[in-house]
C-alpha cells in the first residue's frame, strides 16, 4: 500500500480537484485505491459519495471501526471515508489532537486490501495536518501559478522542515518528489515566465503541470468524473492526470 497527502496551506490551490481526480484516475487503471477526506469542508465527499452514515472523525475517536466508515464512490475500485462537512466533527478532532501517529496506528491498518490511498487536505498545517504528513509516503504539494502559491509553498517546506525536528519523525522533505502547477494557461505570457523563474529556485524537484480547465468545476456539479465523456474535458488536462498517475504508480 502506498499512501499520498496532497497539501498546501493555502487555499483555492485545487488540491480537492486535483487528489480526487488522481484517484478516481488509479481507480480507472484497476487499482485498488481509497481517498480519505481530511478536509472539514467535505468537499470530496460531496463530490464522490452518494450518502454516508459515518465520517472520519468517527473512525478517529474509535466511535466505529475504519470498515464501517467506507463507502463506495461514484467510480468502480474507488473508496471514501468521507466527511460530514459543515455539520460533521472532524474540525473539533483536528484541532484538540496531537496524535502525529493516529492513521498509521488506527487506519491504516484497516486498509491492507487497497493499493493506494490519497489523503485530501484542509488549506492549514496544524497537528492534525501534521499526523497526515507524517503518515503518507508521499506529500504531493498543489500550487498555482501565482505569487501567493509560491509563498504558500515556501512557507509549506519550512513547515515540513520544522514539523521534523518537532516530532522527531523521517525527513518530510524527502517525501515530496513531485509538485503539481494547476491552472496553467500558456496564452499568459507572464505566468509562463512565472514558472519558469520559480522552478529556477527548486532544481532538484520535479514539477508537472495541469491547465487551466473548466471540465473540473462541471464534474463537480454533475457529480462525475473529468474522465467521463460527458465532462469533456481537453485531451491535454487528461493527458496531465495521466502523467501524474504514471508518477504515483512508479
Amino acid at each position: 500500500m502506498k499512501s499520498f497527502s496532497f497539501l498546501n496551506r493555502k487555499g483555492g490551490t485545487g488540491k480537492t480537484s486535483i487528489s480526487v481526480t488522481c484517484a478516481i484516475e488509479l481507480a480507472r487503471q484497476g487499482h485498488k485505491t481509497v481517498l480519505i477526506d481530511c478536509d472539514p469542508q467535505g468537499n470530496s465527499s460531496s463530490w464522490l459519495a452518494r450518502n454516508f452514515k459515518y465520517e472520519l472523525a468517527d473512525v478517529l475517536t474509535g466511535k466505529v471501526s475504519v470498515q464501517e466508515a467506507i463507502v463506495p464512490s461514484i467510480m468502480e475500485n474507488l473508496s471514501i471515508i468521507p466527511t460530514f462537512a459543515i455539520n460533521g466533527s472532524l474540525q473539533s478532532f483536528a484541532a484538540g489532537t496531537r496524535n502525529y501517529y493516529v492513521f498509521i496506528d488506527s487506519v491504516f491498518p484497516s486498509l491492507s486490501e487497497f493499493e493506494y490511498v490519497v489523503f485530501d487536505t484542509s488549506p492549514a498545517f496544524g497537528d492534525f495536518e501534521k499526523s497526515i504528513a507524517n503518515s503518507a509516503d508521499v506529500i504531493v504539494p498543489v500550487l498555482k501559478l501565482d505569487q501567493f502559491s509560491a509563498d504558500g509553498f515556501q512557507t509549506l517546506i519550512e513547515n515540513l522542515d520544522t514539523t521534523t525536528k518537532e516530532i522527531r519523525c523521517h525527513d518530510l522533505l524527502d517525501k515530496i518528489s513531485f509538485v503539481i502547477l494547476n491552472q496553467q494557461d500558456k496564452r499568459m505570457k507572464f505566468q509562463s515566465l512565472f514558472a519558469e523563474n520559480f522552478m529556477k529556485n527548486f532544481d532538484d524537484t520535479q514539477f508537472l503541470t495541469i491547465p487551466t480547465d473548466t471540465a473540473f468545476v462541471k464534474a463537480q456539479i454533475l457529480k462525475r468524473c473529468i474522465q467521463d465523456k460527458s465532462i469533456t474535458a481537453r485531451k491535454e488536462t487528461l493527458d496531465s492526470i495521466s502523467k501524474i498517475a504514471g508518477e504515483m504508480t512508479k
